[in-house]
């Protein structure tokens, strides 16, 4: 399941994409610092709800792909094989070494995998509320050379119609009778051959013609570029922005005194 941004009007469709960055960083930074079963598990609770409230229903379906289900359960079975703390559960000697599953390995696979679900909902929350081009621009506004934003704007407008044109090309070769499903070695090399081709040279094309357009307009001639849309840095965008911020400097404070500001969530002794 690929979750990609849709234009809506809820709150975090508004907010400044700088800030939502923050906030995701700030969730990681917590998870990775705390690593507490009960932190991680209201995280991804408050995750589903903030999805839910507002009408970002699509992210939850990442928790039932399939994907996310066998990354979980091997993630779960490799700590519990190969993580040697706390008490074993059941031991079985194997060929060339001995299997040993501990309730310690169980526990810390339980958590690493709510971590990565927990990570993944972030991560595809802040992609479905977040227009690519306005967080390039953001960026670009705070510094970052609009040459290199720009050449992940052209990545993300061109992914697609080289999509398009892949999907083209196969079509033409299916129509002059070329298989294209079910092959084995030698005709997959043959399908890739014909296929391939074909869109090095449409890329070819459109890369020249871009080229063109580009010198056309003397991109690159002055330092710094000018945009159309105004920024919108409001203030639930420095809010949020300076909660994420003292979050996680409370986090590395603690991190380097060993005092816990929130009793119950440090990591187990």
């Amino acid at each position: 399941m690929i979750v990609s941004y849709r234009k809506g009007n809820s709150l975090l469709h508004r907010l400044n994409p700088l800030a939502k960055l923050s906030a995701v960083f700030a969730g990681c930074t917590a998870l990775f610092l705390l690593r507490s079963l009960a932190f991680t598990v209201a995280v991804l609770a408050a995750v589903a709800i903030v999805a839910t409230v507002m009408g970002v229903q699509r992210v939850l379906g990442l928790v039932r792909s399939r994907f996310a289900g066998f990354l979980t359960l091997w993630l779960v079975l490799a700590n519990a094989v190969f993580n040697p703390s706390g008490k074993v559960l059941l031991a079985m000697p194997l060929y060339l070494f001995r299997l040993r599953i501990t309730a310690g390995g169980i526990a810390m696979g339980v958590l690493i995998a709510l971590e990565f679900l927990t990570i993944l909902m972030m991560s595809a929350l802040f992609v479905a509320t977040t227009d690519p081009a306005a967080l390039v621009y953001s960026l670009m506004k705070r510094g970052v050379p609009y040459r290199y934003g720009f050449m992940v704007i052209l990545m993300m407008r061109l992914v697609p119609v080289f999509e398009r044109e892949k999907k083209i090309i196969t079509a033409a070769q299916q129509m002059r009778g070329l298989k294209t499903e079910k092959l084995g070695a030698r005709e997959l090399l043959r399908s890739l051959r014909y296929t391939f081709v074909p869109l090095v040279v449409s890329v070819l094309a459109k890369t020249d013609a871009l080229t063109i357009s580009m010198e056309g307009r003397a991109f690159g001639c002055h330092r710094h570029r000018t945009f159309v849309a105004e920024e919108r840095f409001g203030w639930p965008d420095r809010a949020l922005l300076a909660a994420s911020l003292a979050l996680i400097a409370l986090l590395l404070l603690d991190k380097a005194t060993g005092w816990y500001p929130l009793p119950g969530l440090g990591p187990p002794q």
